[in-house]
């Protein structure tokens, strides 16, 4: 997947790893829509760049579809698109129902509308990208927050299920960081800052330059942290050790 010329789409732009994936693609020579619900941060975002910005909130499939339906009008069909956008909150079966809710419909079912607007014409015109943000805790997990965990590891598996319908005419890639030095992981406590940059923040740029790359190579999995695919073997090859080693962590 060659990102010049292409009609690239990325939410959660006004900040962090959507930011600057968005300039990077910019950057490739890509036409890109920088999408946020924060609306003047993705205009001032979008112009730093020469590109357009639209609002979008991604927790709604209305706005998800007006979104795809104003780019296909005024932009451009859409070669990839970047479900990046998301949401954190600390927790576990306490927390409100209303809390659980948003935390699914921004983490997961985001994804899941934009495949359902997008794939028809993508398979139509047999070329298109999907890219999504979940995490490493859609892989291994967010062990202060159970939201957080169970709508990453729900992203995840929808990617993969995407893959496996429609790859290869469908690009599909799914970004799994740990830390990134992005207003989400500034938001956290103490002891989850800890956590989640046990093996480093990284900046959002080196994020996107190594999401570049995965893209170039149709890569589907895309580790900024290369630790977290020897994590995920030792949890599948031994659960009840790496639930220890978890506990361990947290206590």
């Amino acid at each position: 997947m060659l990102l010049d010329g292409k009609t690239c789409v990325v939410t959660g732009a006004a900040s962090g790893i959507g930011r600057a994936a968005a300039r990077r693609f910019a950057e490739a020579g890509a036409r890109v829509v920088f999408a946020d619900l924060d609306e003047a941060g993705a205009v001032e975002a979008a112009a730093a760049a020469g590109q357009p910005a639209r609002a979008v909130d991604v927790g709604s499939e209305a706005s998800i579809r007006g979104l795809v339906e104003w780019v296909e009008s005024e932009v451009g069909a859409i070669d990839l698109f970047f479900s990046n956008a998301g949401i954190a909150l600390g927790g576990g079966a306490e927390v409100e129902d209303a809390d659980w809710d948003r935390m699914w419909r921004v983490n997961t079912m985001a994804h899941v509308w934009a495949a359902r607007h997008l794939l028809p014409r993508m398979v139509e015109r047999e070329s298109g990208y999907l890219v999504s943000t979940a995490s490493a805790a859609g892989l291994l997990m967010s062990a202060d927050s159970a939201p957080y965990t169970v709508t990453k590891h729900a992203a995840v598996a929808f990617a993969e299920w995407v893959a496996v319908n429609y790859g290869p005419t469908i690009g599909v890639s799914v970004l799994c960081p740990q830390g990134v030095n992005t207003p989400m992981v500034s938001g956290l406590s103490d002891a989850s800052k800890r956590l989640v940059s046990v093996d480093g923040l990284l900046e959002p740029e080196d994020v996107a330059d190594g999401l570049v790359a995965a893209i170039g190579a149709e890569r589907f999995l895309v580790l900024p942290h290369p630790k977290v695919a020897g994590y995920e073997q030792m949890k599948v090859a031994d659960r009840d050790r790496w639930l220890a080693a978890m506990r361990s962590h947290t206590s």
